[in-house]
């Protein structure tokens, strides 16, 4: 965690005060890496003051409906609107990429690459996410990874993407979600490369098992690998 110290000059009185150099303190994150749950390949959960879910697909029945529904791109094991649906109630915000929109019904908002909005009090930007040089997710189609503040902490959720250089340039990233199961997105060597670029306070391996690709070696070996924390989770069922 790096740490600074900031004078705060607040109603006459002189306060100390230590924080990281985003203002989240590492109780902050660790308030936040506790209310994450994974559901397997790509699906998480955050649930904290509000229930933000990514990705749903396979979800169980027991997940909490959502406030936020968050969708990286338009493949059937990331956008699945029976999920999507099951986890929808009223006032249901859903964001994703462009080409989702379509196949989606109720407060769907499309975000691209770049572009960042503010849903109740919570920060979203879509970030790239992308295969540079193979076909399964190409940087054309806009498809997104998303950075999300929750409490004054960042949450990186990298999508189905390899090692990029836009990686470089996320900024301050306290806790980050990355794919290390190999052929479609990155592997561990290369999502350990990711990490000691991202250099968050905790790394979580995600897109491996679920009869897709990749297993828990592939986590265990990331975790190997990477310079930062890495924790992998159970799958919540």
């Amino acid at each position: 965690m790096r740490i600074g110290t900031a004078l705060i000059l607040t109603t006459g009185f002189l306060l100390l005060a230590v924080h990281s150099s985003s203002g989240a303190t590492k109780e902050d994150v660790e308030k936040i890496f506790k209310s994450i749950k994974w559901y397997g390949h790509a699906s998480f959960a955050i649930e904290a003051d509000m229930v933000i879910t990514i990705d749903p697909w396979k979800i169980p029945s027991s997940a909490p409906k959502a406030d936020l529904i968050l969708i990286t791109h338009s493949h059937s094991d990331h956008l699945s609107p029976k999920d999507i649906n099951n986890l929808k109630k009223e006032g249901t915000v859903i964001i994703c990429a462009t080409d989702c929109v379509s196949r989606l019904s109720g407060d769907v908002r499309s975000l691209t690459p770049g572009q960042e909005m503010d849903v109740r009090g919570i920060k979203i930007k879509g970030v790239p996410s992308y295969n540079p040089s193979k076909p399964f997710h190409p940087r054309g189609s806009k498809w997104l990874g998303y950075i999300i503040t929750v409490g004054g902490v960042s949450v990186y959720h990298a999508g189905d993407t390899d090692f990029i250089p836009e990686m470089n340039d996320l900024g301050r990233v306290h806790i980050a979600l990355l794919p290390v199961g190999g052929q479609y997105t990155m592997d561990a060597e290369e999502a350990a490369k990711a990490a000691n670029i991202i250099k968050a306070d905790i790394f979580i391996p995600m897109h491996y098992g679920a009869g897709v690709v990749g297993s828990v070696k592939d986590a265990e070996k990331f975790k190997s690998l990477c310079q930062g924390e890495v924790r992998i989770l159970k799958e919540t069922k």
